[in-house]
């Protein structure tokens, strides 16, 4: 039988040891998502493409086994991997959708610290779950912004909206979506038992027109404002 945790220490180390769980988790769902992609890249004989997409896919996986083992990486580092995983899915998706990635002229990049592939299931389904299902115009706007001794991200997408997709999808194999989520929401749950604080926080929101037509999907991270100089330890 499991010994069940007798002090804050113990529980301490199971979140963390669960946090750990959790990353491996998730490079396994990726991996899958991608290599999906590139397999109807080849069946629809798009070869060409399909050894660029492999090649943007062996930079990204290399990063991502890379980061597997850091409890935080620079802000500049996630968004290497972000624009790199973006590379992929436009070429995947030919000019379906544009992406506008806006950085706050006071936030500092390369001095601020960020939990490593947090954003990156959030992005990925707004791009599956949402843009994919228009025919053209998708919109995927990823913005950081500083709100208070918080750092905000805001994950943002004009597609179809979260009950039209799952009408979308309902008969077919995509569990890909609340998987994700699932994790990266578990994550935040462990962070903040972690550090004994509710400052990382994951808000969802449906858009919708001056008609309540949804029109869109809106993330919002928030999550301490921490720097290099006060790197947290885990």
């Amino acid at each position: 039988m499991a010994r069940s945790p007798e002090n804050d220490n113990d529980k301490v180390e199971l979140a963390k040891a669960q946090l750990e769980a959790l990353k491996v988790r998730m490079n396994p769902h990726f991996i899958a998502n991608t290599l999906t992609s590139i397999r109807s890249m080849l069946f629809k004989d798009r070869k060409d493409d399909a050894i660029k997409y492999l090649t943007l896919f062996a930079k990204l996986i290399r990063t991502t086994l890379e980061n597997a083992s850091k409890d935080y990486i620079t802000l500049a580092a996630e968004l290497r991997y972000i624009r790199n995983y973006l590379d992929i899915e436009e070429l995947r998706f030919s000019g379906k959708f544009s992406t506008r990635i806006v950085i706050s002229e006071s936030l500092v990049p390369v001095d601020l610290l960020v939990p490593p592939n947090l954003f990156q299931p959030f992005i990925e389904n707004a791009i599956n779950h949402g843009l994919m299902h228009r025919l053209s115009g998708g919109t995927l706007l990823i913005q950081f912004e500083p709100e208070g001794s918080l750092l905000k991200c805001i994950i943002e997408d004009n597609g179809v909206g979260r009950k039209k997709a799952i009408e979308l999808e309902t008969h077919t194999l995509t569990p890909h979506a609340s998987l994700s989520e699932r994790i990266t929401l578990d994550r935040i749950d462990l962070l903040n038992r972690i550090y004994s604080t509710t400052t990382y926080s994951i808000r969802t929101i449906d858009l919708t027109d001056g008609h309540e037509i949804p029109c869109g999907t809106r993330v919002e991270f928030r999550l301490p404002m921490t720097s290099i100089y006060s790197s947290p330890e885990i």
